[in-house]
């Protein structure tokens, strides 16, 4: 090659440097980090040329990604099989975010970082039990991003952010007056017709929305079980749980005529007025005393485990995987007696109170 060629290239080489921005010092500077420590054999060019490749693909992986309030209409999406409730609650938690901090709808989900979160969980919610979710459900969020590629790490990990469970305080159950009292009152108004669901929910240990969605069909009274379906649980997992004696007795005079059987639902048309008024009248609500959601599961488990003491057939019985939940959040043994308990299930040669 002539000194004329060597020309040629050298400033062909300047013009394609100035034509990328570079120079000269630069794109030196480029080629030593490129070929140094460059692994494999054979022709180092050719090496280099895969490396460039191979990075531009990285490169452009890393960069993919897309905005939180993107993120989270996938998430829907991903989980748009899960109940209507738990789509609901993913809905409240993350639009609350956005909308008390506004910058986080359109912020990229993959150059979020753990301070962030934390400071957005904070200014959109105040207490412990409301951050907690927050997270957990933010957790979500990226849990799905990372899936997608649209970020590598999950910001909102229990992990990356320490944001402890709320502490929980005892539950409240019922008394045995006031089962009487409720019970009564179930047999009195509306013809009895509310007495199965309170049953199932007292008795088994049903949840609220659970008892909406059984129909008569899921009650076996001879082989005395009742058959939950992955459409009836919150969870969307299928259980069965005993009809012991003192429910079997509650249930017998509810039972619908066999035509209807199948078919028939257990709570009866308006539902949620009639048991509304229905704790009203007994004495919870309009001035009397707070009723708590989950009181009557609550009130199962406990006397449940104090005159049973199997708290493995428990966890059976409610549905959970792990014990730690019912240990933590279901119980509530202080001043339950074993004579309160065998009242409760019925077993005692006290008046009865069915």
């Amino acid at each position: 090659m002539t000194n004329t060629d060597t020309e040629a290239l050298n400033k062909a080489a300047l013009q394609l440097f100035t034509q990328y921005g570079l120079s000269l010092w630069e794109a030196a500077m480029l080629i030593r980090h490129l070929y140094r420590n460059l692994p494999g054999k054979g022709s180092k060019l050719a090496r280099a040329e895969k490396c460039i490749q191979l990075g531009k693909q990285e490169l452009a992986r890393q960069e993919k990604t897309v905005t939180f309030a993107t993120a989270v209409q996938e998430t829907l999406e991903a989980k748009r099989n899960k109940r209507q409730r738990t789509l609901v609650e993913i809905k409240y938690i993350c639009n609350r975010l956005m909308g008390r901090c506004p910058k986080l709808a359109q912020r990229r989900v993959r150059s979020i970082r753990p301070e962030e979160c934390r400071a957005w969980i904070e200014t959109a919610f105040s207490t412990p039990r409301q951050q907690y979710k927050a997270r957990l459900i933010m957790s979500g969020v990226f849990t799905i991003a990372c899936r997608r590629g649209w970020c590598s790490t999950n910001p909102a990990s229990s992990k990356a952010l320490d944001i402890p469970p709320p502490v929980e305080h005892p539950v409240s159950i019922l008394s045995i007056s006031e089962v009487e009292r409720l019970k009564a009152t179930a047999q009195r108004l509306y013809g009895g017709s509310c007495c199965a669901a309170l049953g199932l929910m007292l008795y088994a240990g049903i949840r609220p929305a659970e008892v909406t969605r059984l129909t008569w069909d899921t009650i076996d009274l001879d082989e005395d079980v009742i058959t939950l379906h992955p459409i009836h649980t919150k969870t969307g997992g299928p259980r069965h749980v005993s009809i012991l004696p003192i429910l079997r007795q509650w249930l017998l005079p509810c039972k619908p005529p066999q035509q209807k059987h199948n078919s028939h639902p257990i709570c009866p048309a308006n539902w949620t007025t009639k048991w509304k008024h229905i704790r009203n009248i007994a004495g919870w609500g309009l001035g009397g005393l707070p009723w708590v959601q989950d009181v009557l599961r609550h009130t199962f488990a406990s006397y449940h485990l104090k005159r049973f003491h199997n708290l493995s057939e428990l966890q059976y019985e409610m549905g959970h995987n792990q014990p730690h939940l019912l240990r933590k959040r279901y119980l509530n043994m202080a001043g339950l007696t074993n004579q309160a308990a065998k009242r409760f299930w019925g077993e005692s040669s006290s008046p009865s109170f069915t």
